[in-house]
């Protein structure tokens, strides 16, 4: 398996492509991955998990990772080394114990999205955004003292999010194969064409009855084709929930749900909440962060 060296303390990459070219592979460095815009599937570990707009990924140099991309993705990857998080913390302290605890190998890690609030995920864009602007300095990325104080802030919230998904059930399925990874990525790729995610179409595309394709996916996947569709979709919505205007009639009708009553029911059974009192409590938290 390919690894890559990294020599600097720090570094910042923005990627926009439709195409994932880069073998699977490994690092000798930290790499927290922040997609911009785009969707798809990111493999690690053999465990594949779809990505959307906003998602964070964090890798340990142990992990090894790839993309199958469905729709042209922009992200962004920071990537740093274990000396440059030392360097950062005061002398003869730990200020991020979670994030040490991820330099030694576990497969009963999560390789989901890291963070998952719509406000965290702007805070953590906006960190990022500055440091990619930063790369324009005269002072190198690893000794700019702008950087390292952003840094410092970006290292504390994924401390924080690793601390939180510690405590979450460990849930390892087997690595999908090549077939169901091409059914998810195509799934990804058609989300808003409800036409084209109709079983007997999919079934067509794959030249499988419809019966054997929902067998094979499950087998897989740990559940049928239709949960997962609905589970991708219900994550989209969230997201626009929180990082668009768009009504929630416009949010039905982008993904094919037959009305908004529909919408509603589905997306309150998985989030106890409406899409309208879910998007109502976001707009109450920032409210209350930005009186403190």
């Amino acid at each position: 398996m390919k690894r890559f060296i990294q020599y600097e303390p720090l570094l910042i990459q923005q990627l926009d492509t439709d195409k994932w070219t880069l073998p699977v592979h490994t690092h000798n460095h930290f790499e927290l991955i922040l997609i911009e815009a785009g969707s798809g599937q990111h493999v690690v570990n053999g465990n594949s998990v779809a990505y959307q707009s906003g998602d964070a990924f964090f890798l340990r140099p142990s992990d090894n990772h790839t993309f199958s991309i469905a729709t042209q993705t922009s992200m962004y990857s920071l990537s740093f080394t274990a000396l440059y998080v030392a360097s950062l913390m005061p002398s003869g302290t730990k200020s991020w114990v979670h994030l040490e605890e991820r330099s030694t190998p576990a497969t009963h890690l999560s390789v989901s999205n890291l963070v998952r609030s719509g406000t965290e995920q702007r805070n953590l864009q906006a960190l990022v955004e500055i440091i990619w602007a930063e790369r324009h300095s005269p002072c190198p990325l690893f000794s700019n003292p702008v950087v390292e104080s952003l840094m410092k802030a970006i290292l504390t919230l994924l401390d924080r999010k690793l601390a939180q998904q510690s405590l979450e059930p460990a849930t390892v399925r087997p690595a999908p194969s090549a077939f169901t990874q091409r059914v998810a990525a195509y799934v990804c790729r058609h989300i808003t064409e409800p036409e084209e995610l109709r079983m007997e179409k999919m079934a067509d595309v794959f030249n499988y009855s419809p019966s054997h394709l929902g067998a094979l996916f499950k087998q897989h996947m740990g559940e049928s084709i239709q949960q997962y569709i609905i589970r991708y979709k219900l994550k989209l919505v969230e997201t626009r929930l929180s990082l668009s205007t768009m009504t929630i009639s416009q949010i039905a009708d982008e993904f094919g749900f037959a009305d908004v009553c529909h919408l509603n029911k589905l997306f309150k059974r998985h989030y106890q909440h409406t899409p309208t009192d879910y998007r109502r409590g976001l707009y109450e938290q920032v409210r209350t962060c930005s009186l403190k």
